[in-house]
């Protein structure tokens, strides 16, 4: 979240998982729907086309930052269509619900100078610094005895010391926060650019990555964190950061970290680099080396290379960042059948006898026809009593 926002209340958060259980521990809640005809005047030629439904409230975002994702209170389906010859409700039928996880892409967004926060932070500053404490928050090295691992010790025996993470273990680092109200639930680890001027008057051009794991490159381009089993210690969601000016992909001059960035297929459609976490001479692979590690949840983007951390400007200005976010959905989708013969008279007083039913709203109800969602089409849905309508209802949760 780079840094909290100071005078907030504690608030917590829904997981995907716990926003799944709250509707899956009670999944009985909706058991009957009804479909709606409230925006119909019989006596009118023609249904309302596309565009021309009235809406059940709006979008705008509180200032608080919920989205309730709710109508209001006291709303309902003001005429309804019969589902038999007596009743306007129909039972949902069995196995018809179920739950969907996603992920929404927020689009690309570009931050510079004071929008982003720029801390150096140094190890050993433990009874002068506060912020030392996010070494353990970045699950970094947080004593010379713990660097060992990555310095002194080789992959084959539990360690770094040969592979592309060698150098994470930092006694200084610079640590850039993205504010929390600038990206979603998490930045996307593929879609991730740094740029940070140095005092010499160059510039440092960082690119976020994920492993090269020999499998299927088209799943990672649809991946939005590192899913590598090897460094999955680092943080549940992470991604490496890698320059041109430390050293190009497998070390090869030819190509930057930089190809693919910002495409919407940016792995197998754009050449996008995936880094070597170790060195495979049969394969004429090279360990990379990387620069740092991003913490897509948090939104930080922690530099560990000495060259860089050493040489980034005090100026700040000028330094960039560009990235891709996203937000997790849970939706709950129910299937609502309208069979031949069923929804064909209605409790609207200009329906007629003759007439065909023009279908707007739809409601979803508990066992005591208490309403519990409500929805709208886009257009008048017609339906004779020859014809089968399947309704699709997607909740977000």
């Amino acid at each position: 979240m780079g840094f909290k926002s100071t005078g907030d209340t504690l608030t917590a958060r829904f997981t995907p998982i716990g926003r799944e259980r709250l509707i899956s521990n009670t999944n009985s809640l909706i058991t009957k729907f009804s479909l709606g005809d409230s925006d119909a005047n019989y006596n009118v030629t023609s249904p309302l086309g596309l565009g021309e439904i009235p809406t059940l409230g709006g979008d705008l975002t509180p200032t608080s930052g919920v989205t309730t994702n709710s109508v209001t209170s006291n709303v309902k389906l003001n005429t309804k269509l019969y589902a038999n010859a007596t009743s306007t409700f129909k039972n949902v039928e069995a196995g018809s619900s179920r739950l969907v996880q996603s992920f929404e892409k927020l689009g690309t967004t570009t931050l510079s100078g004071s929008s982003l926060s720029f801390n150096t932070i140094v190890r050993s500053a433990t009874t002068t610094d506060s912020l030392v404490n996010l070494y353990q928050s970045f699950k970094l090295p947080i004593t010379s005895g713990n660097d060992y691992k990555f310095t002194g010790t080789t992959f084959a025996n539990g360690g770094w010391s040969d592979t592309a993470l060698s150098g994470i273990a930092a006694t200084t680092i610079l640590a850039i926060g993205i504010p929390e109200a600038s990206y979603g639930d998490m930045l996307d680890g593929k879609q991730l650019a740094v740029s940070i001027d140095d005092t010499s008057g160059g510039t440092y051009n960082i690119y976020a990555t994920f492993q090269n794991k020999q499998g299927n490159v088209a799943i990672e381009d649809n991946a939005y964190t590192e899913s590598a089993s090897q460094t999955k210690a680092f943080a549940p969601n992470y991604a490496f950061l890698f320059s041109d000016q430390i050293k190009r992909p497998n070390g090869d001059p030819t190509k930057s970290w930089a190809t693919g960035f910002g495409t919407t297929k940016p792995f197998t459609g754009n050449g996008k680099s995936r880094f070597n976490l170790t060195t495979n001479n049969s394969l004429s692979l090279s360990a990379d080396t990387a620069v740092g590690v991003a913490y897509l949840d948090k939104g930080f983007l922690v530099i560990t290379d000495p060259t860089i951390v050493n040489g980034a400007s005090s100026a700040t200005t000028a330094n960039t960042v560009t990235f891709g976010s996203v937000s997790s959905v849970v939706n709950q989708e129910i299937t609502c059948m309208a069979p031949r013969g069923e929804f064909v008279r209605s409790t609207n007083p200009t329906f007629a006898t003759g007439d065909t039913p023009r279908i707007s709203e739809i409601g979803l109800y508990d066992n005591n026809n208490n309403l519990i969602a409500y929805g709208k089409t886009d257009i008048h849905i017609t339906k004779t009593a020859n014809e089968l309508k399947v309704f699709a209802v997607r909740i977000n949760i």
